[in-house]
């Protein structure tokens, strides 16, 4: 569905469940997009329900401290006429071991969905979690270690593909409610 017009106000709400918040909590479920059950998903507009993955498949939870973790979104305007938003998760690989290595050369190889809980949860806490690359994943566009700087940690961004952009800026991901929801990301919706 094209959409060409405003429908709704754009108000601002000073309650403090919905007042804009920034940040994000400390950990994200990042999803091999091979692994996602397209057949289950459901979506409405901009809100993603029954996330499912392919049996046997498991999500991986990455984890920081501090600001460390970020997402991002922005206009990828388009000369065929279709606009788009880009996406991006940007994080670090704390570690310099031999583990540490293969996770990053399959974060390189890898194409991904990342699902995270944002500080911002608004009322009933039904816009905590946001989904970022589900229609077109998102791939490494960015990565660099130094031995002397961030503490020797790999810091990398995954990110849209040019010309391969999302329908919305994120799309909120609630089950039934914030509890069933945060079990399924709890268990890496395996």
């Amino acid at each position: 569905m094209c959409v060409n017009k405003l429908t709704a106000n754009i108000s601002y709400d000073c309650s403090s469940a919905n007042r804009a918040k920034s940040g994000l909590e400390t950990k994200a479920v990042i999803i091999n997009v091979a692994d996602l059950d397209r057949t289950s998903i459901t979506e409405t507009g901009s809100t993603v329900t029954n996330l499912s993955l392919n049996s046997g498949a498991t999500g991986f939870s990455i984890s920081w401290i501090k600001q460390l973790g970020s997402t991002g979104s922005e206009v990828a305007l388009n000369d065929s006429g279709v606009d788009t938003f880009s996406h991006s998760f940007a994080c670090r690989v704390f570690g310099q071991s031999a583990e540490d290595a293969e996770r990053i050369k399959e974060l390189l190889e890898g194409e991904f969905v990342v699902v995270v809980e944002t500080k911002f949860k608004g009322t009933s806490n039904a816009d905590a979690y946001k989904v970022f690359g589900l229609e077109n994943g998102l791939k490494m566009a960015e990565g660099s270690f130094t031995s002397l700087e961030n503490d020797g940690s790999f810091i990398f961004t995954l990110k849209s593909q040019e010309g391969f952009g999302e329908s919305y800026p994120y799309k909120i991901y609630l089950e039934t409610d914030y509890a069933t929801t945060k079990a399924k990301v709890d268990s890496l919706f395996a």
